[in-house]
This record gives C-alpha cells, structure tokens and sequence, in this order.
C-alpha cells in the first residue's frame, strides 16, 4: 500500500512539472476602463475643440452742433464821432453722424493637445489645423485654458468654454490673395 501511495505521489509531482498548470481568469482583468471616463486629463492627451464663434460689433454716433453770434455796436460820439455804427452776426451749425458694423462667423473642429496641466488643475492646450482645397490653405490655430469638468464624456469642449481663447484663422492660395489689397492700393490707401 505504501508502494502504490508513493507511485500516485511520483505521478503528481511529474504532472506538476510537464502539464501545463490552468490559471483561473476572471473576467475583469484589472483593466479599470469599465469605470474610468476616457477624457482628456493630463500632458499629452488629446482634445477635440468645436468652434463656434460668431461676433458682432456695431458703433453709431451723431452729432449735432449750433452756435448763433450777434452784436451791434453804435456810432461814436464826440471825437470819435467819425465812427459809424455797425453790427454783426454769425451763426454757424454742423451736423454729422457715422456708423460702423462688424461680424464674423467661424464653425470649426479642431483636435490640440494638452500643453500643460496648472497648479488649479486647469489645462492649458494648444494645436493646429491646416487644410488645403485646390491649393487654397486654409490654417487653424487655437490655444487656451480648459476646465476638466467643462470636457464632455466624448472628450469634446466647446470654444466658448475656453478661457484666453485665442483662435487664429487665415486662408492663403489665389482666391485668399485676390482678398488683400495690392501694393499700390494700400499705397494709396495711406497716402490719402
């Protein structure tokens, strides 16, 4: 009996060294992805700004001005009497008003990264687009600072959540070119 106890131990102690042992899984494998928002929220990771930006600037003024002088002063007398009377009169009026009117519309998404994180936890971002359509350039440029809990669980801000937003937007090819004004018009421009 001893003999056939110490073969069954023999066997298990040769099957632990040539079976491979089966580990038990678990279904979660530690990854918390489950339970972790997958928002941009430190240096590196990357953000997807939707611009919509529309400003509208509109000035007037007017102005309205009269002024009315008269005098009448009469003939001397005595030794001056060789002075004759006379009077006067002057009125003057000026009238002007002016008005000026500014907007601009730009709808736009852009993907930057986060440059920094700040000591309040805001983030500071940065990034670039350029896009060209038959050769005409179209650059998108956009830094400022974020809130992390402005970040949409689709890892999106809007533009009017960034503070010290600054967005820069420039076209450049034969149509963006005919939009300048030449040489000689802003010479003209200037000396007139």
């Amino acid at each position: 009996m001893k003999r056939g106890l110490l073969i069954i131990l023999f066997l298990c102690l040769i099957l632990t060294f040539v079976v491979p042992t089966a580990e038990a899984t678990s279904l979660w494998d530690g990854n918390d992805a489950l339970f972790r928002d997958n928002k941009a929220n430190q240096v590196g990771d990357i953000l997807t700004v939707i611009i919509n930006e529309d400003a509208t600037a509109s000035q007037e003024a007017s102005t309205d001005a009269s002024q009315d002088n008269q005098a009448d002063v009469g003939g001397g007398t005595g030794i001056l009497d060789f002075i004759r009377g006379f009077s006067f009169s002057q009125s003057d009026s000026s009238n002007a008003s002016g008005s000026t009117t500014r907007s601009g519309s730009l709808s736009a998404e852009i993907t930057v990264q986060i440059e920094e994180e700040l000591e309040n936890g805001n983030l500071k971002i940065s990034g670039t687009r350029a896009v060209t359509v038959n050769d005409e350039k179209q650059d998108i440029k956009l830094t400022g600072i974020v809130r992390p809990e402005d970040i949409s669980p689709q890892n999106t801000v809007q533009s009017n959540y960034i503070a010290n937003a600054e967005i820069d937007y420039e076209g450049r090819g034969v149509i963006g070119d005919r939009q300048r004004q030449g040489i000689i018009s802003r010479m003209i421009a200037w000396l007139f």
